[in-house]
C-alpha cells in the first residue's frame, strides 16, 4: 500500500507485476504476417490454407468423370502457397524467354552487309588445256547452268522441292524453329547428325556466301545473312534463286539444267513423277544418284511423294498414280562442251580430277588444268593408226607415249568412237602382252647374277614341272635353236629358255620386278570389279599372279602400263608414274598440284644399260625389225598365244610407246588382217610403231644421236660386272630320240641362282630342278659321267664351268629381210641336244 510519500507510478508497476497477462504468439499479433499465416476465422494458419472450401464442393457435386474428378479434387487439396510459388517461376521463366528471344530476334534482323558469295559456291566453268596451252575443254557437267524465272518452273516441281526441303516456306520466316526443335531431338537420339531444321532460305545462303562447313559460328552468321534475305527478297523471289542454283548431280546446276540433263525437257514440262526424284537428289546428288544408286534414288522418291501428299500438294489417289510412275532417264550426256577435240584423254583428265578432287568442285570450283597431251603427237598416233587399219572390220590398236623424263602421258588412242564405245583400250583395255613380258624376267634375272651370256639349251619343246595348266612350253612355230644364250634368246624370243629363266630366278621375283616398274598402273586407273573389258570378251585382274606362265605374258595388263614400265628403261632405271595432268588451279589462282610425280629408282642403272643393249639388238637383229627407225632404240614385240594380241613396246631416251593390236569386244585370233596371214607383234604392231615414232620424234643430228645412244647405253657403256655362266653343260646332257616320256621327276642340278622359293610348288630351290623322263620307245641317254640313272652334281653351290664360252650374240649375222614373225636365226633339223635334262623333241 502506498503512502503519502510513495510515487503513484510505483503502485501501477506493482499492480501489473502481479496481474497474470495471457500469452500471445508474436506471429499471431499484428501485421502482414497474421493477415498472411494466422488463423482467421477459426481457418487452420495460414500456411496451410487451401483453395475455397466451395471449389471443392463444387467438383464433387460436378458430373465429371470419375477419375478426371479426383484428380481435381486431389489438386484443390494442395497448399496455395505451392500455386503461388509456382505461379512465380512461371512468370520469371517466361519473361526470360521473352527477353530472350526479343534479343536474339534484334541480333538477327540488325542490318549486316550480304557476304560476297565464295569461290565455288555456284557454277564456275574451268577449262582444260593441252601442253601447248591449247583449249581441250570447258570443265563443267554435262550443260551449264541456265537460269529460268519462277513461272517458268512447272508446279509439281516447285511442290516438290518445297516437299522434300522445306514444307513451310511460305508460312515461317527465314527460320523455322518447330523445324529446328525437331531436328534437335531427332539428332539427340540417333547420337548423330540425321535431321537438318535449315529452310530454304539458310539452304541458299549456305550455297552461295558462307560454303560447306558446320561450325557455330556459320550457323549463326546464315541464320543473320538469312534474316537480310527475307527483309529484302520476297519468298518467290528466294524461292527462284534457290532453284536455280541447287546442284542435282551429273553436272546440273539448277531444275532446268536438270530437267534437260535427266529428262532432254524444259523444267516447265516436268509432271510430279519426274519432279519427285529430282527434289529427292537435292539433298544428296551422290548417294540418290540414279545411274550409281537406283534403289536409294526411289527409296528417296517415294519418301518426296508421301511428303506431297502430308502437305496436300497430292490427293491420294494422285499419289498412289505417283507412286506407281516410273520416271524415264535419257542416258548421261557426253560431258563435251565447246572445244572438246581429244575426247578419249580429256575423259581420262576428267576421271582423274573427280576421283581427286570430287565431283563439285571439279564442275563448279573454276579449275584450270595444264595437261601434258602434246597435240602434234596425238594427230601423229591417230594417222599412224589409221593409216595402216584403215578399215572397219580391221582389228583396233591403242597406243600410249610416255616422256621418260617426267612420267608424263603425250598422246593417247584408245578406242575409235567416243561417243559409243566410251570404254578407253589404253588405259582400262588388259590383254595379255605375250613376249613383251620377257624384259621383267630377264631384269630379276640380272638382279640375281646371272649374265646375259649364260647358255640355256632351247629346244621346240620341254615339259616342266610345276607349269600350269600343262607342263610343256612350246617355241613359236616350234623352231629349235640348240644351245643359245640368254640374250640371244631374247633377241629372238625363245619360249623354252624363258620357261627355265623364270623357274631358276622364280616368279615372285619378276612379279615384284615389274610392281616396281609399274606394273599394275596407277590405282586411280585399275578395275575394281572384274569384267574391265567390253562385253563378249574376258574378264581380267589388276594384278600379277607369281605363275611361271607369267613369263610368257599369261597375266593381263593395258598398254599404259606396259609404256610406262619401258620408259623406266628408258630413263636409267627411274620410275615416275604416268600422269595425264601436269598443273592445276582453282578459281582463285591457287595451285592445287604441279609437277610430275615423285621419281623413284627402280632398277639399278648399270642392268639398265645390258637390257637396253638386248633390246636394242631385238629391234636391229631380231623378232623387231620393222620397229628399226635408224636411231637409239630399244624394244620388244610380244604375240599372245594363237595370235589373239599382237604388241610392240618400244623407247628411245625422249619418249617410251606401247602398241597393242587385237579385237575390241573378243579375244580372237589375228588372222588375215591388212595382208599379214598371222598377226605377231613384229609385224602391224611394230609398223604402226614406226609410222609414229619417225614422225613424233625430233629430228636427229648426229650430235644428238650420239647422246641418245650414250644414255641409253649402247655406247661408252661399263663392262657388266656379271661374268659368264654356263648351266649344267657339264652335269647334264641328254638326248631323246622318239616317243614321249610316260614319267618325268625333278632332278637337282648345279645353278649360279642362290636359294630361292617357288610360289608353285612351295619349295625352296636351293638348286635348280631339271627334269628327268623315261617312257616305252624313247631312250634316255646321259652324256655326263653319272651314267644311265643320271648324273649327281658335284657341287651345290658353285656354277658349272666351262673351257670355251659361247659365242655372244655379236656373232651372229644380222637378217637382211623384215620377218613377218619370230623365228629363229639358226633352226636345226637335227635332234637338240638338252641341256638340264629338259624334254626335247
Amino acid at each position: 500500500m502506498s503512502n503519502r510519500h510513495t510515487p503513484p507510478w510505483r503502485d501501477r508497476i506493482q499492480q501489473v507485476a502481479v496481474t497474470r497477462v495471457a500469452k500471445v504468439p508474436f506471429r499471431e499479433s499484428t501485421g502482414l504476417w497474421k493477415s498472411l499465416m494466422g488463423p482467421q476465422d477459426g481457418e487452420e494458419r495460414r500456411f496451410h490454407k487451401r483453395l475455397p472450401a466451395s471449389w471443392r464442393s463444387w467438383v464433387a457435386d460436378s458430373s465429371l468423370p470419375v477419375w478426371l474428378k479426383g484428380v481435381a479434387l486431389w489438386l484443390l487439396q494442395v497448399p496455395r502457397w505451392i500455386y503461388i510459388v509456382t505461379g512465380s517461376i512461371v512468370l520469371v521463366s517466361s519473361l526470360t524467354l521473352l527477353i530472350t528471344v526479343v534479343s536474339i530476334y534484334n541480333y538477327l534482323s540488325k542490318p549486316v552487309p550480304i557476304p560476297t558469295p565464295v569461290v565455288g559456291s555456284a557454277t564456275q566453268t574451268g577449262h582444260i588445256f593441252a601442253a601447248d596451252g591449247s583449249l581441250l575443254a570447258d570443265l563443267h557437267g554435262a550443260i551449264n547452268r541456265q537460269s529460268v524465272p519462277l513461272d517458268q518452273m512447272s508446279a509439281p516441281l516447285k511442290q516438290a522441292v518445297l516437299a522434300a526441303e522445306d514444307g513451310g516456306f511460305y508460312r515461317h520466316k527465314a527460320l523455322d524453329f518447330g523445324a529446328l526443335m525437331r531436328a534437335a531431338v531427332t539428332d539427340l537420339f540417333a547420337g548423330h547428325w540425321v535431321e537438318g531444321g535449315s529452310t530454304i532460305t539458310q539452304q541458299y545462303v549456305k550455297l552461295n556466301y558462307l560454303g560447306q562447313q558446320r561450325t557455330f559460328g556459320r550457323k549463326v552468321q546464315e541464320a543473320r545473312v538469312a534474316y537480310q534475305m527475307e527483309r529484302r527478297l520476297s519468298k518467290d523471289q528466294i524461292l527462284e534463286l534457290y532453284l536455280n542454283t541447287v546442284y542435282f548431280g551429273r553436272g546440273a546446276y539448277g531444275v532446268q539444267a536438270a530437267a534437260l540433263t535427266f529428262y532432254g525437257k524444259n523444267a516447265s514440262e516436268l509432271d510430279a513423277t519426274q519432279s519427285s526424284l529430282l527434289a529427292g537428289l537435292i539433298q544428296s546428288p551422290s548417294a540418290y544418284n540414279p545411274d550409281a544408286n537406283p534403289g536409294s534414288a526411289e527409296t528417296r522418291r517415294q519418301y518426296v511423294i508421301d511428303r506431297m501428299q502430308a502437305l496436300g500438294f497430292l490427293n491420294a489417289q494422285q499419289a498412289i498414280a505417283v507412286r506407281s510412275g516410273k520416271p524415264k532417264l535419257i542416258p548421261p550426256p557426253v560431258p563435251n562442251t565447246i572445244a572438246y577435240k581429244y575426247p578419249w584423254f580429256v575423259e581420262t583428265v576428267r576421271s582423274y580430277l573427280f576421283q581427286k578432287y570430287g565431283e563439285e568442285l571439279v564442275l563448279g570450283g573454276g579449275l584450270n588444268v595444264q595437261t601434258t597431251l602434246d597435240p602434234r603427237q596425238q594427230d601423229l598416233a591417230d594417222q599412224a593408226v589409221a593409216k595402216i587399219l584403215p578399215n572397219s572390220v580391221d582389228p583396233y590398236a591403242a597406243t600410249v607415249s610416255v616422256d621418260p623424263q617426267t612420267g608424263y602421258v603425250t598422246s593417247m588412242v584408245a578406242g575409235r568412237d567416243n561417243g559409243t564405245e566410251k570404254f578407253n583400250l589404253a588405259t582400262q583395255g588388259r590383254r595379255q602382252p605375250g613376249s613383251a613380258m620377257k624384259p621383267f624376267v630377264l631384269i630379276a634375272a640380272l638382279e640375281h647374277g646371272i649374265s646375259p651370256l649364260t647358255v640355256y639349251n632351247g629346244p621346240p619343246q620341254i615339259c616342266l614341272a610345276g607349269w600350269l595348266p600343262t607342263c610343256q612350253v612350246n617355241t613359236f612355230d616350234n623352231e629349235s635353236f640348240g644351245s643359245i644364250t640368254l640374250e640371244t634368246a631374247t633377241i629372238f624370243s625363245v619360249n623354252t629358255v624363258y620357261a627355265q629363266l623364270v623357274m631358276q630366278v622364280g616368279p615372285a621375283n619378276v612379279v615384284a620386278t615389274a610392281n616396281r616398274m609399274g606394273v599394275p598402273g596407277p590405282r586411280w586407273l585399275l578395275p575394281t570389279t572384274a569384267g574391265c573389258r567390253p562385253a563378249g570378251s574376258p574378264g581380267c585382274t589388276a594384278h600379277l599372279n607369281a605363275e611361271p606362265s607369267l613369263a610368257l605374258g599369261s597375266n593381263d595388263v593395258s598398254p599404259l602400263e606396259m609404256a610406262s614400265a619401258y620408259a623406266t628403261l628408258a630413263n636409267r632405271g627411274v620410275y615416275h608414274e604416268p600422269k595425264f595432268v601436269s598443273k592445276v588451279t582453282n578459281a582463285s589462282g591457287d595451285v592445287l598440284e604441279s609437277g610430275p610425280n615423285p621419281a623413284r629408282q627402280a632398277v639399278d642403272p648399270n642392268i639398265v644399260t645390258q637390257v637396253n643393249h638386248i633390246l636394242n639388238e631385238v629391234v636391229t637383229m631380231g623378232t623387231g625389225t620393222a620397229a628399226n627407225i635408224g636411231r637409239p632404240e630399244a624394244g620388244k614385240t610380244g604375240t599372245a598365244s594363237d595370235y589373239r594380241n599382237a604388241w610392240f613396246v618400244g623407247y628411245t631416251p625422249e619418249l617410251a610407246t606401247a602398241v597393242w593390236v587385237g579385237y575390241r569386244d573378243a579375244n580372237q585370233p589375228l588372222l588375215n588382217v591388212e595382208g599379214v596371214p598371222k598377226m605377231t607383234g613384229g609385224t602391224i604392231p611394230a609398223k604402226i610403231w614406226a609410222t609414229y615414232m619417225k614422225a613424233a620424234l625430233p629430228p636427229a643430228s648426229n650430235d644428238t644421236l650420239n647422246t641418245d645412244a650414250g644414255n641409253l647405253g649402247l655406247i661408252n657403256a661399263p663392262a657388266p660386272s656379271v661374268t659368264s655362266t654356263v648351266v649344267g653343260t657339264d652335269t647334264v646332257t641328254s638326248t631323246v630320240t622318239t616317243g614321249s616320256p610316260a614319267v618325268c621327276v625333278l632332278v637337282p642340278s648345279t645353278t649360279a641362282v642362290g636359294p630361292l622359293p617357288s610360289p608353285v610348288t612351295g619349295t625352296t630351290y636351293n638348286v635348280y630342278k631339271y627334269l628327268r623322263c623315261n617312257s616305252t620307245g624313247s631312250s634316255y641317254a646321259p652324256a655326263g659321267p653319272g651314267g644311265p640313272a643320271g648324273p649327281g652334281p658335284t657341287s651345290t653351290d658353285t656354277p658349272a664351268d666351262t673351257s670355251t664360252p659361247p659365242p655372244g650374240p655379236t656373232n651372229l649375222p644380222a637378217p637382211t629381210d623384215v620377218p613377218t614373225t619370230e623365228p629363229s636365226p639358226v633352226p636345226s633339223s637335227a635332234p637338240p641336244r638338252c641341256l638340264l635334262g629338259l624334254l626335247c623333241g
